[in-house]
């Protein structure tokens, strides 16, 4: 029985250092990303007073768990006070919103607004990738994957306050290069109008 009783703790004691012990954020320096501010380059303005509703993000990369994302050294690992994608959802509403713009949210979607989802592809230090849909009525009417990259810091400068302001810049180039894109504008501008008061709306999907 005392035999019965210490392999069952021996069994505890491997499976519980197993989970842990492969669990992300327990290896390598945690860089936390709970201070993200916008500070978008460009001339944004056409998008300022119009609607958005901005819909739940996901996480399809599989070079990320669903909390982190990692240094190609594995050195780091990124994660904030939630799952990776949304820190990313909650950049963007930060941003859309500093850009004056009408941000509604999926426990309350404004029917006169496009959606706006984003799937997270992949996303390390060095790169983000996401495909990036909008939606009209529940249904998809642009989709497209944008991504944004910034060049390795040099080996002394990657302190974690460096990395972390880094991993902020690139969110902001990920935005950036999802407002500036022509077609992308086109397609929201587009759907904006259409969705315009006068217009009778169909419903959003959450």
């Amino acid at each position: 029985m005392l035999r019965l009783k210490y392999l069952v703790i021996l069994s505890v004691l491997v499976v519980w250092g197993f989970l842990f012990g492969c669990s992300p954020g327990l290896y390598g320096t945690k860089i936390e990303l709970n201070s993200y501010s916008p500070a978008l380059k460009g001339d944004f303005s056409d998008y300022s007073g119009k609607k958005i509703y901005l819909m739940n993000f996901d996480n399809q990369a599989g070079n990320t768990t669903i909390w982190y994302y990692y240094s190609s050294d594995k050195d780091f690992t990124y994660g904030g006070a939630s799952l990776i994608h949304n820190y990313f959802w909650y950049a963007f509403q930060k941003a859309l919103l500093n850009l004056g713009m009408d941000v509604s949210i999926a426990n309350s979607p404004d029917p006169r607004a496009p959606g706006m989802w984003m799937t997270l592809k992949s996303a390390t230090e060095d790169q983000y990738t996401g495909e990036v849909s909008l939606q009209k009525h529940g249904k998809p009417f642009f989709i497209k994957i944008y991504s944004a990259a910034a060049d390795p810091l040099p080996e002394d400068q990657r302190t974690p306050g460096n990395l972390e302001k880094r991993a902020y810049d690139m969110t902001n180039r990920l935005i950036e290069t999802i407002l500036a894109d022509p077609e992308f504008k086109k397609a929201f501008l587009k759907a904006t109008a259409e969705l315009a008061p006068g217009l009778a709306p169909g419903p959003q999907k959450l």
